[in-house]
């Protein structure tokens, strides 16, 4: 059963990712950008100038043109069976290991020309990535930043900053602090440092990579604001300038509504052009952090991860495909991670039946949305399985008393509790829903969850609505979800969020099961 487009709208705006906090607006006075002329005298260049890539993956690369107007470029691989490039910059990889190479070219001079070489390798036995969300509003009372288990991680992202005109105000075009107090100078336990220029540390004495968070839910209308033509490179140098003040590796880019367009905002902005932009700002931010010296050299280029979502098997195009724009967006970034927790793959009422956080399989008509089948369409729609990654969330969703388990009629329930803050998995230990009810291992879907019978769970003196069914992560659903992604050749996963999982004994079990399951395997 299709949902309703109402309902799809208020599922995608309740997505996980979802910012908070306040702060001030990072907004320098932008400056004329002077037109170029022509001078005679182009020259070109390529970033990165050399990339290790693996079989059938891909890199983004980027060509700067100065000394004339034209500034496009022309794309080639110079090896007949070296892969591809498209035409914005994007290399496939072929599966023949081997050191190929791959030509930008001047269409103003096309006798000037820059070259990047790759090697590419045969996929050995790698760790997939844990992009892990640490979120900065809450360093003084979840998971304080002195603790965080930077080992359980490859990527540390910190939430967070939005674009101007969005949940966080600002002028269009601006960067605005999301963190609150993280952001403060001296307030880390360093006592020098901001939280947030603490932790940036912490990922790279670990040798990890860190990543900032843009945006969120409900973010859409203030990206639309901040890239429309005449303010986007004011906003991509605001980006590319808070980046290097605090020593980001790269960029998540969460991007997460809108792209059907906006009549909130004046003038309004059609669908199309609302996915216009979004490939425009990739692109001009791949150029932008190209020109930085923090970004230039061997292992240095920024990074540019964006989290998508799952897909309903009854909305896929002929051949069980995404929509092409979906693919190429996912083909426009290093890492395509998908936020199947909570509301990205479960519903209640509008034709569902009850369903889990996360599954990997077993969608139907009725629970149309599991990690596999989403994983599918965008395979078969040209995403590389090595750039999808799948979600794990910290967190519990529950439906009423009426309803004590999976695939179960939801039309009367009335009860669908989905609030990542109130049930994060230490408020699911504190209050008692992981030591009553019964635990159930659901065997198709690889996912664990508790039944309440006897009219449903609620703790004592909480006035929370009853809890029948609990759906949840734990040690068993990690283990699984980490055997899967090797088994399915994907990149990795992205944890929502590491500050809900800290419990008052200084551990935190979610993570610490991560970490043991996606860690490097003997080969």
């Amino acid at each position: 059963m299709n949902r309703s487009a109402p309902t799809l709208a208020l599922m995608l705006f309740l997505a996980a990712c979802s910012g908070g906090g306040g702060g001030g607006v990072v907004s320098p006075t932008p400056s004329p950008t002077p037109s170029p002329t022509a001078t005679g005298q182009v020259t070109i260049k390529i970033t990165p100038a050399a990339a290790q890539v693996a079989a059938n993956g891909n890199q983004q690369f980027a060509c700067a043109v100065t000394g004339d107007i034209d500034t496009r470029c022309g794309w080639s691989v110079q090896e007949a069976n070296g892969g591809s490039v498209s035409i914005a910059g994007l290399y496939v990889a072929p599966e023949m290991a081997g050191t190929y190479h791959v030509i930008a070219k001047s269409l103003a001079d096309p006798s000037k020309t820059a070259t990047a070489t790759v090697a590419v390798t045969l996929p050995g036995v790698a760790r997939p990535w844990v992009t892990a969300y640490y979120l900065g509003y809450f360093w003084d009372n979840m998971y304080p930043p002195e603790k965080v288990d930077m080992t359980a991680l490859t990527h540390f992202v910190f939430g967070r900053v939005a674009p101007g005109g969005g949940t966080l105000h600002g002028a269009p075009g601006a960067v605005v602090e999301g963190a609150g107090t993280a952001h403060e100078a001296k307030l880390s336990p360093d006592g020098v440092r901001s939280v947030e220029d603490y932790l940036v540390k912490r990922t790279h004495d670990a040798g990890r990579k860190a990543l900032l968070m843009l945006g969120g839910a409900a973010d859409g209308d203030g990206f639309l604001l901040s890239t429309s033509d005449a303010v986007r490179p004011v906003f991509v140098r605001n980006i590319a300038d808070y980046m290097v003040a605090h020593d980001y590796d790269g960029l998540d880019l969460d991007w997460e509504d809108k792209f059907e367009g906006s009549d909130d905002i004046t003038p309004h902005v059609s669908g199309d052009e609302a996915k216009r932009r979004v490939f425009a700002l990739i692109a001009d931010l791949r150029a932008e952090f190209a020109k930085r010296p923090r970004y230039q050299g061997a292992g240095k280029a920024a990074l540019l991860t964006l989290p998508g979502y799952t897909v309903s098997i009854n909305d896929l195009e002929p051949g069980g495909k995404v929509p092409q724009w979906q693919a190429d967006l996912a083909n426009a970034v290093d890492q395509y991670n998908m936020m199947s927790y909570g509301i990205g793959t479960t519903w209640s009422g509008n034709g569902w039946l009850s369903w889990f956080s996360s599954p990997i399989f077993g969608a139907t008509g009725k629970t149309p949305r599991d990690l596999a089948s989403s994983v599918e369409a965008y395979a078969k729609t040209g995403v590389p399985r090595s750039k999808i990654g799948i979600g794990i969330g910290f967190y519990g969703i529950y439906f009423g008393p009426g309803v004590t388990g999976p695939r179960q009629d939801t039309e009367a329930n009335r009860i669908f509790e989905v609030d990542d803050v109130a049930l994060r998995y230490s408020e699911l230990v504190r209050m008692g829903y992981l030591t009553n009810g019964t635990y159930h291992w659901d065997a198709e879907a690889q996912v664990g969850y508790r039944s309440y019978a006897g009219g449903g769970y609620t703790p004592a003196g909480s006035g929370r609505n009853k809890a029948g069914f609990l759906s949840f992560e734990n040690e068993q659903s990690i283990a699984a979800k980490a055997a899967w992604v090797r088994e399915a050749g994907l990149g990795g996963t992205i944890l929502w969020a590491i500050n809900y999982d800290y419990l008052p004994n200084g551990t935190s079990p979610l993570l610490g099961a991560v970490k043991k399951e996606f860690a490097p395997v003997a080969p």
